[in-house]
């Protein structure tokens, strides 16, 4: 391959959004590598499709943190995206900016640039919302978002009622200036199909002069030349190549890999890298430190009343529900089946919502890959999480899936904020509005109610989302905890920029998919602000 002027290493969600920003200038030549396939599959199109999608391992990686010593020593997976579009493509289409306070602690911590006021017009940029008199939210950018449908279940429209009638103030759009409250849930669908980055940004440039795509193409690691990143050695086919770029690395490979690749290369804590025999080429000890994510805890209840939603989840109803979608785009397959919820402080203390609560009008298993039975669940996530976690390398073998760990539950705020998540979700569902609804309790149970039973419940049941962060922390230049600077750039080296969920400081409270991609663009701005500075 010739050399370009950018090479993005990760196609997945902030990588197509850079790929596509980039070549809008004819004169920049972007290469984009990216492991995974570029194929598709008619399930990456269908909102409910999601839960198949969790279940093929074609189209995300298969990453299992180590045993977690206070969540019953139980392993987690962590089923990252794979291929174009990356978690763009098969996740669970909820989309939430984060509170406006995450992102100005950000900049209060060195992140400066990345405030709410900074962000906001990103978001409204990348926005197509489907209520034109929303004031908050952006009318004409390529993602499309649409508000969820209450009306979909009687179990949907109980638990807005129940929170109204347990006090929560009904907020009618959390993406605002205001996350607090119970709120119908935006998801980015237009018409009854999913829209993410590989659909609204990656697909309309496949045939720009300037712009290569390599799919099945793993960078193995960076060429660092003294003090600047120079290129790549790819691997396909059993085959390695060195390609260079006359500007700059964009390292966008997530919360696992950018960290993995890192150390692979000799950027990283001497620590961590001698026990592989890697060289190292720039000691930055911040790499791999401050992982962290929202677990996550379902409280499940049977129904009275039954829907009878998990039956279409299997077949014979998961080929009629599939019919339908394909005759007119409705029906159960066009919805996630997440139509509801709240964002919640769990206590005063708290400066913005450090809890999210997710409804689903029936009970899906912990890593919403399966329809258990009918019911109902309310999930809590801990979106203010305080336990931090690591990644480090399991072999100096580019193959080999790095080791991580969580930490789970290590901080006791952590097992405060499950238990306080606990009792509002219980107080939720006790409300009128359920009267004639709700059955019995199934997790964590009536008879579970003192804190220590409670942290049992949370340490056996303990769940996780996909919304890892923090690995390549950014920062300000002088803080031994930080990777990249406020512009991105990997602090000591010149030529590399990180442009993913690895660089927030503090993980957003809420899904991570909307920031994913306001990243992608905040770094375009940057990248094209430079080279365009006279």
């Amino acid at each position: 391959m010739t050399d370009f002027d950018y090479i993005i290493a990760g196609g997945g969600t902030a990588g197509s959004v850079l790929a596509a920003r980039l070549t809008e200038d004819p004169a920049v030549r972007v290469l984009v590598l990216e492991a995974g396939t570029g194929r598709r599959s008619l399930m990456h199109r269908i909102p409910a499709g999601v839960l198949s999608l969790y279940q093929s391992g074609r189209y995300h990686w298969d990453y299992r943190s180590e045993p977690e010593e206070l969540a019953a020593g139980r392993s987690y997976p962590y089923k990252m995206g794979k291929g174009l579009g990356g978690s763009s493509s098969i996740n669970a289409l909820l989309w939430v900016r984060g509170a406006p306070g995450v992102f100005d602690s950000w900049a209060a911590d060195g992140a400066v640039g990345w405030s709410w006021r900074d962000v906001e017009p990103i978001f409204r940029r990348v926005e197509s919302f489907d209520d034109s008199t929303d004031p908050h939210m952006g009318l004409s950018g390529p993602i499309a978002v649409s508000r969820g449908n209450p009306q979909s279940s009687m179990f949907n429209e109980a638990f807005l009622e129940a929170g109204v009638e347990a006090g929560l103030a009904f907020n009618d759009n959390y993406n605002g200036p205001d996350q607090a409250g119970i709120a119908v849930l935006h998801r980015n669908t237009r018409g009854g199909e999913r829209s993410d980055v590989w659909t609204e940004y990656l697909r309309p440039c496949i045939g720009r002069p300037n712009l290569v795509i390599r799919c099945d193409t793993a960078v193995d690691r960076l060429v660092v030349e003294a003090d600047r990143v120079t290129g790549v050695v790819v691997r396909s086919g059993g085959r390695h190549e060195t390609v260079h770029a006359t500007r700059e690395i964009l390292l966008c490979a997530g919360a696992i890999g950018s960290p993995q690749l890192l150390m692979l290369s000799g950027i990283g804590d001497p620590g961590a890298l001698a026990p592989y025999g890697i060289e190292v080429r720039h000691e930055l000890p911040g790499v791999g430190a401050n992982l962290h994510t929202h677990p996550t805890i379902r409280c499940g209840y049977t129904a009275r009343k039954a829907e009878k939603l998990a039956s279409w989840t299997r077949p014979p109803k998961k080929w009629l529900a599939g019919v339908r979608w394909l005759v007119d785009r409705k029906g159960v397959a066009s919805t996630n089946h997440m139509d509801v919820g709240c964002f919640l402080r769990s206590g005063n203390d708290a400066p913005w919502p450090d809890i999210q609560m997710t409804f689903t009008p029936m009970l899906v298993g912990m890593t919403y890959a399966d329809a258990l039975a009918d019911g109902f669940g309310v999930y809590t996530e801990l979106v203010g999480i305080k336990s931090r976690g690591t990644v480090r390398l399991r072999s100096a073998d580019p193959q080999a899936l790095p080791r991580f760990s969580f930490n789970f539950l290590a901080e006791e705020r952590d097992r405060e904020t499950f238990r306080a998540g606990t009792g509002m979700i219980r107080d939720i569902v006790s409300q009128p509005a359920f009267d004639g609804l709700r059955g019995r309790e199934i997790d964590p149970g009536a008879t579970v109610t003192s804190p220590a039973d409670l942290d049992r419940w949370v340490s056996g049941s303990i769940g996780i989302t996909h919304h890892l962060a923090g690995t390549c922390r950014m920062g300000a230049p002088g803080d031994p905890r930080s990777v990249v600077g406020p512009d991105l750039r990997l602090l000591g080296l010149d030529g590399l920029r990180i442009a993913d969920n690895s660089i927030m400081p503090r993980v957003t409270s809420g899904n991570t998919h909307a920031p994913a991609i306001m990243i992608g663009e905040k770094a375009s701005d940057l990248i094209t602000g430079e080279r365009n500075a006279p």
